[in-house]
C-alpha cells in the first residue's frame, strides 16, 4: 500500500510547541492581566473607577502601556526562538536531514507561530466575551468593541511576526535577527523622517514640515500600535497589512528555499545583500549626524557637513564590525572613500544644476495655489486636524500672480533669507495644484519685514481671508457658545450662548476681519482678549479681540457687556512710558523684568494715573520691541505686568508731546 504522509508532521510541532510555547503562555497571562483580570477589579472597586471606564472608547485603554509592550515584542521573540534553527549550524543540518522539503519545513514553523500568536487572544476574548453576558457589561464595552480589539491585535501581531520571520531568513546571527526586525519595522518611519529633515537642509524651499505631519505613524505597525488608544485601526488599514503579512509570508520562503544552509552564525546570510546592508548602515547614520550637528550648531554648514562625514564613519564601520565580527576594519576604507565621493558628486550635482530649488510653475499651468504661514497642518477629509481648521487654496488669477511674484522674490533673496536665518520670523508654505493634477510644494523661512510689500496685498484680499482665517469656516449652526476672555491677571469674560447672538457675533467678527488692515494685523496681534468658539465634542476655534475690531466691540457695548469683555483702565493702576528702542534685550532672550527694569531706570519716563489716558493706552498700544516707545502696564493686583509698545503712527498724542 501506499504509504500516507500527513500534510502536518505531529512530532515537528510538538517540538515547537515544547521550545517555544513558554513565549505564547506569557503572552497569554499577559493579556488576561490587562482584560479580564481588569474587568474585575473595575467591577469590584469603587464606583468613581466604574465610571472612569465607562468613559472609555475602546479596550485599547485598559491598561494600555502594557497592551502595547505584550504587542511590540511577544511577535518578535517568538519570531526568533521559532527560526534560530537556521541560526545554528548543528541544528540547521540536523532539521534538514529530514524527510521534509524545505518549503514544508518553512510552512511547519511559520504557521505554528501564527497559532500561538493568535490562540491566546483567542482565549481571553472568549473569556471576555462569557463575562460580558455574566456581568452585564454593556456599560463598559460592547461585543463590536471586543471584535474590534482582539482583530486588531491579531492583525498587527501577525504582520510584527512575519516582518521578524523575514528578517531571521536574511541572517545568520538570532541577536542580529532581533535588532534587525526592529529596525526593519521602525526602518519607513526613521528614513522619512531622517530624509525630510536632511532634504529641508540641504534643498531651499523643502517643506520637510509638511511632511512630517502626515500621520507618520500609519508608516510602522509598531508606532501605530503606540496610538491605539486614541485612533482608531481601520478597514483600510486591515487590509494593507494583511496584504503586506502575506507578501512577507511569500518572500521569506522564497529567500528561505535559496538559503545556504553553510552560511549559518554569519551576521547576513545572503553575500549579495551585505553591501546593501553596510551601505545602507552608512547612509542612515551619515543622515543621523547631519541631523545632530545641524541641529546642535544651529545650522552651521561647517559643523552640519563634519557631522554627514562623521556620522557616515561611524556607520560604515559598525556594519563592517557586524559583517566580519571583529572590531579590526578600520583599515578598509577604501568603500567609504569611494561612498563619500559618490554622495558630494549627487548632491553638489543637484545643488549646482538648481532644477529643484528654481523650479516655480507658469501661472497658465496653475489651477489654485494655497499659502499659509502653517505648514504643520493635515490635509483630512472632514476639515480637522484636532481643533484646527485646514487653509483652503485661492483661485483668483490676482492672487495666484501675487503669490508667483513673492515666491521668485524670496528665490532671489535665498543668500539674505540664508545668512539672517536666525532673525527669520515667518514661515511661508506655498502649495500649488497644477491643472494636469500635480503638486509643487514648498515652505521658507524668512524675515517678514523684507517681504511685507509683496505679502501684504496678499493678506488684504477677501480671498486670502476667507480661505485662511478659521472664523469664515466655522459653520455658525455648530457653535455651542462664545466667550470673550480678558487676558491678564482679571477674571472678566462674557458668554453667548443664544444662537442669535452667536450668529450676530460671527457676521460683525467676519465683517471686522475683513476689513483689518496688514499693518494692524501686525501691529496688535498678541495682546487683545481671547475669543473662544465652543463646537462640542472637544473642539474649540480660538482667536484674538482687537481694538480694530470696531463692529463687535460697538455691538458688544450696545449689550452693555463690553467692559467684561476686555482689560480697561479700572483694571489698571498706572502706566510707565519711556522712549527708546528696546529691542535687543529682547532679541536677546532675557526675561521681561529685564525689559521692565530697562525702562523703570531708562531716565526719562512718564507715569500716566489718569483713567481716560490709559484708555488710550490700551487702545494703542502694540507688540513690537522694535517700536520708539515703550511701555509697562501696572495691573491692580500689584503681582502682574504687562511690557507693550507704541510706534509713531498708533503713540497716542499726549505721550508724543511729553517726550518732544
Amino acid at each position: 500500500m501506499p504509504s500516507k504522509m500527513s500534510l502536518f508532521n505531529k512530532e515537528l510541532m510538538l517540538q515547537m510547541g515544547r521550545s517555544t510555547g513558554w513565549i505564547s503562555v506569557i503572552y497569554l497571562l499577559g493579556l488576561l492581566f490587562v482584560l479580564p483580570i481588569r474587568i474585575l477589579l473595575i467591577l469590584y472597586s469603587d464606583s468613581d473607577n466604574f465610571l472612569y471606564y465607562q468613559s472609555r472608547n475602546n479596550l485599547f485603554q485598559y491598561d494600555y502601556e502594557i497592551q502595547v509592550f505584550l504587542i511590540a515584542i511577544a511577535p518578535v521573540i517568538l519570531a526568533v526562538f521559532l527560526f534560530r534553527f537556521l541560526h545554528v549550524k548543528q541544528a540547521a543540518d540536523l532539521m534538514h536531514s529530514l524527510p521534509l522539503k524545505r518549503e514544508r519545513i518553512f510552512h511547519h514553523y511559520a504557521l505554528t507561530g501564527m497559532v500561538l500568536l493568535i490562540l491566546p487572544v483567542a482565549i481571553v476574548t472568549g473569556i471576555v466575551y462569557i463575562m460580558h453576558f455574566t456581568y452585564d457589561l454593556g456599560s463598559l464595552f460592547t461585543i463590536h468593541d471586543l471584535l474590534y480589539w482582539s482583530g486588531t491585535i491579531i492583525v498587527i501581531t501577525l504582520l510584527l511576526y512575519i516582518a521578524s520571520v523575514f528578517v531571521g531568513i536574511l541572517t545568520g546571527i538570532s541577536v542580529v535577527q532581533a535588532v534587525l526586525a526592529y529596525v526593519f519595522l521602525f526602518f519607513p518611519i526613521g528614513i522619512t523622517v531622517l530624509l525630510s529633515y536632511n532634504l529641508k537642509i540641504l534643498l531651499y524651499g523643502f517643506p520637510g514640515d509638511f511632511f512630517l505631519n502626515r500621520q507618520l505613524e500609519k508608516l510602522s505597525p509598531i508606532t501605530f500600535t503606540a496610538v491605539l488608544e486614541s485612533r482608531a485601526f481601520q478597514w483600510k488599514d486591515a487590509v494593507l497589512y494583511i496584504v503586506l503579512t502575506i507578501v512577507l509570508y511569500g518572500l521569506s520562503l522564497f529567500f528561505y528555499k535559496k538559503r545556504n544552509l553553510e552560511l549559518a552564525s554569519e551576521a547576513i546570510a545572503f553575500p549579495k545583500l551585505r553591501s546593501v546592508f553596510k551601505y545602507g548602515t552608512a547612509f542612515c547614520f551619515m543622515l543621523l549626524g547631519g541631523s545632530y550637528f545641524n541641529d546642535v550648531s544651529f545650522k552651521n554648514l561647517g559643523w552640519t557637513l563634519f557631522g554627514y562625514g562623521i556620522g557616515a564613519a561611524i556607520g560604515y564601520f559598525a556594519a563592517e564590525m557586524v559583517l566580519r565580527k571583529t572590531w579590526r576594519v578600520f583599515t578598509r576604507i577604501k568603500g567609504l572613500v569611494v561612498y563619500l565621493a559618490v554622495i558630494a558628486f549627487l548632491v553638489v550635482g543637484v545643488q549646482a544644476l538648481g532644477f529643484y530649488e528654481n523650479r516655480i510653475p507658469e501661472q497658465s499651468d496653475i489651477k489654485n495655489v494655497l499659502l499659509t504661514d502653517n505648514p504643520n497642518f493635515y490635509l483630512s477629509h472632514d476639515g480637522f486636524y484636532g481643533d484646527v481648521f485646514d487653509p483652503k487654496p485661492m483661485k483668483e488669477t490676482e492672487n495666484i500672480a501675487a503669490v508667483l511674484k513673492m515666491h521668485k522674490q524670496i528665490l532671489a533673496n535665498k543668500k539674505i533669507n540664508e545668512q539672517e536665518k536666525n532673525k527669520s520670523d515667518r514661515e511661508f508654505f506655498i502649495m500649488y495644484e497644477l491643472k494636469n493634477g500635480k503638486k509643487v510644494i514648498r515652505q521658507y523661512r524668512v524675515m517678514t519685514r523684507l517681504y511685507e510689500d509683496l505679502y501684504k496685498p496678499i493678506y488684504e484680499s477677501k480671498e486670502y481671508k476667507m480661505t485662511s482665517k478659521e472664523i469664515f469656516m466655522v459653520d455658525e449652526k455648530k457653535v455651542s457658545y462664545l466667550q470673550i476672555r480678558a487676558n491678564g491677571p482679571v477674571n472678566k469674560f462674557v458668554t453667548l450662548s443664544k444662537p442669535e447672538d452667536v450668529r450676530q457675533a460671527l457676521s460683525l467678527l467676519r465683517e471686522d476681519v475683513l476689513a483689518e488692515s496688514y499693518n494692524d494685523s501686525i501691529y496688535y496681534s498678541g495682546l487683545g482678549s481671547t475669543i473662544e468658539l465652543n463646537l462640542g465634542n472637544e473642539q474649540s476655534v480660538m482667536f484674538e479681540f482687537k481694538p480694530t475690531y470696531r463692529k463687535f466691540e460697538s455691538w458688544l457695548k450696545e449689550k452693555e457687556v463690553l467692559d467684561q469683555a476686555k482689560v480697561t483702565a479700572e483694571d489698571i493702576s498706572h502706566v510707565l512710558v519711556a522712549k527708546g528702542d528696546f529691542s535687543s534685550i529682547e532679541d536677546s532672550g532675557k526675561f521681561s523684568t529685564d525689559i521692565e527694569s530697562a525702562i523703570e531706570h531708562s531716565g526719562n519716563t512718564l507715569k500716566i494715573t489718569d483713567k481716560g489716558q490709559i484708555e488710550q493706552v490700551l487702545e494703542k498700544a502694540g507688540t513690537n520691541p522694535r517700536s520708539e516707545y515703550a511701555a509697562i502696564v501696572y495691573f491692580n493686583d500689584g503681582h502682574f505686568n504687562e511690557v507693550t509698545y507704541f510706534d509713531e503712527e498708533h503713540v497716542p498724542e499726549f505721550i508724543k508731546n511729553h517726550f518732544k
